[in-house]
């Protein structure tokens, strides 16, 4: 009890500073914008539907246990980012103490033990899967995977029964949580093979029955679940690049990744790390110190170190979905959560080898380097936590280490454009929508054809738009739906400026149609996305100005529904009801009901900003109707 006392309050004393940080990444479609969340009554629909893991359908993915905790999370405390960060803490702490529990499962006296669970507990690498709420899924995986492969030795030692069918529980959750975790009845098998089964190859045939069927049939009904809701079949039909460059990519990934673990020094959110096409100087070498690493394995079974070279081999398993299958980013850090225990089990049990022992007394020098470790560690991972404080402080770092990554540009100006809105400042707003502009230029610059290139070109438009430069903005946005005419965002903005250059014309004549055309770029861009809350927001707008009010009103209820703090929708809903009001006095009546209304939503958007000046001015002129 005292070493998981321990435990946990070291992941305190590293993560003390974390716990306020904000959403970043990923976050914003799986968490802030994801409506499926908001309800736990569509619990249900997390087990059958990927489309529920976010609000852009192209990106669902099937993680439902993922999916429960942030319902659980958003009925306790809504949008309040503490809440979510302690349970990403709370996960990893338990994953440290399963870390302990396994060194102990394999023979490790107290000490090994301790210290296993304490570099884990403090390891820099794991910062990124306790700071980032979305990676919240390489942690309840990671527990998930520790718990089945920990209970599983627990049974060959109990004689299976309760412990047996909990390592069976465990592997189901996991895999409800991430699909990574389909290896756990590798590394099972393999730990059977070492160590309970002596390395003979008869004795693991009769016992796969009894021992290991089961996780396998567990594996392959996951596969067949994937296949039937189309998320595997979805992910291969987007492969992002083709197998050679894949292997010969992640052969490189692999000694980056091991440098990783051993000095984890210069983390980012994005490493300058670029697809393999042929095999050059670096990737040769790279080649060279895998071969290497194959031969010392072989050395480990000859020598039968097994407990080394069944560490080293998880390690690699628990890899390998990432290291066959094509993704987007090439190598990030929360890969290594699963590895990253195995590297620290590996690091205590060597610093706990018999010649230190000899050398200086009954582990005195392995526990002096464990603490130090320990020590060097927590202070690189507090360290790390401020930069995951913002979306600025976490993308300017990105950018200064690895300034050719067109996503820690694009990330960087959504930063800036985001703090330009909200800048009351003159001179602040246009420094910031300059720095945005910059930053979307230097993305296409760096990448000019892919995804990120098109947001960027998305985003480009929307500053100029906001700068007034409607041509520039309108160039922008065709540009982009040029490159993918089903770009839902670039249909939104070219409606928009259709909608703005129908503002802009005192003559009906001329500017209904120029309203219903970004009537229709709307609803193409609904079609492609039913839950673009910015798109429903716009076209209710348009409507309104079309005075086609019944319309309107569905249009910002649906929009409200999706993003209720949308300062901008707010207002105007006090416009539409203070206009109804208006109406009513035109008509003899008094307006009053809906002059009310308007002056709730007035004040509403003024709580969300209050230096918002459409609302003050629209506030103002309700009550002076009122009044009168």
């Amino acid at each position: 009890m005292k070493e998981i006392i321990a435990i946990v309050a070291v992941c305190l004393a590293a993560y003390a500073n974390s716990l306020d940080n904000g959403f970043h990444y990923d976050d914003e479609h799986s968490i802030q914008r994801n409506i499926h969340i908001r309800d736990l009554g569509n619990i249900p629909l997390f087990f059958k539907d990927p489309s529920t893991f976010s609000v852009d359908h192209d990106k669902g993915m099937f993680r439902p246990l993922l999916l429960v905790t942030y319902a659980l999370n958003y009925a306790w405390g809504g949008y309040e980012v503490f809440g979510y960060h302690l349970v990403n803490l709370a996960l990893h702490a338990a994953t440290a103490c399963l870390v302990m529990w396994l060194a102990r499962l394999f023979g490790g006296g107290g000490g090994w033990a301790l210290g296993a669970g304490l570099l884990f507990a403090v390891h820099p690498v794991c910062s990124e899967p306790v700071n980032y709420i979305s990676s919240r899924s390489e942690s309840l995986a990671g527990l998930c995977y520790l718990a089945g492969l920990a209970l599983f030795i627990r049974a060959t030692r109990q004689g299976g029964g309760l412990w047996l069918y909990g390592s069976w529980g465990v592997l189901v959750a996991g895999l409800l949580s991430k699909a990574t975790v389909i290896t756990l009845p590798a590394v099972v098998l393999l730990w059977d093979f070492l160590h309970e089964g002596r390395r003979s190859v008869v004795g693991l045939r009769t016992r796969f029955v009894r021992w290991h069927l089961v996780y396998w049939l567990i594996a392959a009904a996951y596969v067949v679940v994937i296949v039937g809701n189309r998320f595997l079949t979805r992910s291969l039909d987007n492969r992002v690049r083709e197998t050679a460059p894949q292997l010969l990519t992640q052969v490189e990934a692999l000694v980056f990744y091991l440098k990783l673990l051993v000095w984890p020094h210069g983390l980012n959110v994005e490493h300058q790390f670029f697809v393999q096409q042929s095999v050059g100087p670096a990737l040769l070498l790279a080649g060279l110190l895998l071969v290497g690493a194959a031969l010392a394995l072989a050395w480990a079974y000859r020598r039968r170190w097994d407990l080394p070279l069944f560490l080293n081999l998880w390690a690699l398993l628990a890899l390998a979905p990432t290291l066959v299958m094509p993704l987007n980013v090439l190598v990030n850090e929360r890969r290594l959560y699963i590895p990253c225990a195995a590297f620290c089990l590996l690091l205590a049990w060597a610093l706990r080898t018999r010649p230190l022992r000899r050398r200086a007394g009954p582990w005195a020098v392995g526990q002096v380097l464990t603490l130090l470790l320990v020590l060097g560690y927590g202070l690189l991972t507090f360290e790390r936590n401020q930069v995951w404080q913002t979306d600025f402080s976490l993308w300017t770092d990105a950018v200064a280490k690895a300034p050719k990554m067109p996503r820690n540009h694009l990330y960087l100006g959504n930063a800036h454009k985001d703090a330009a809105f909200a800048s009351v400042d003159e001179a602040a707003k246009m420094a910031h929508w300059e720095r945005a502009r910059a930053a979307y230029r230097q993305t296409i610059e760096n990448d000019p054809q892919n995804d990120l290139a098109l947001r960027a070109l998305n985003n480009l438009g929307a500053v100029s738009f906001v700068l007034q430069d409607i041509e520039t903005a309108e160039k922008a946005y065709r540009r982009a739906v040029e490159l993918n005419p089903n770009y839902a965002d670039a249909l939104v903005n070219l409606g928009t400026t259709y909608h703005e250059k129908g503002r802009r014309q005192q003559d009906p004549a001329i500017a209904d149609p120029l309203l219903r055309e970004s009537v229709e770029y709307y609803r193409r861009a609904l079609k492609l996305l039913p839950n673009h809350a910015d798109a429903w927001a716009n076209m209710g707008l348009a409507l309104f100005e079309l005075r086609e009010y019944e319309k309107a009103i569905k249009a910002y209820k649906q929009s409200y529904y999706l993003k209720p703090d949308n300062v901008n929708l707010i207002n105007n809903f006090g416009n539409y009801y203070a206009t109804l009001g208006q109406l009513d006095r035109g008509r003899g009546e008094t307006g009053r009901d809906n002059l009310h209304t308007a002056e709730r939503y007035f004040q509403q958007a003024l709580r969300l900003n209050p230096h918002y000046a459409p609302s003050k001015r629209g506030l103002e002129i309700a009550r002076q109707l009122l009044a009168q």
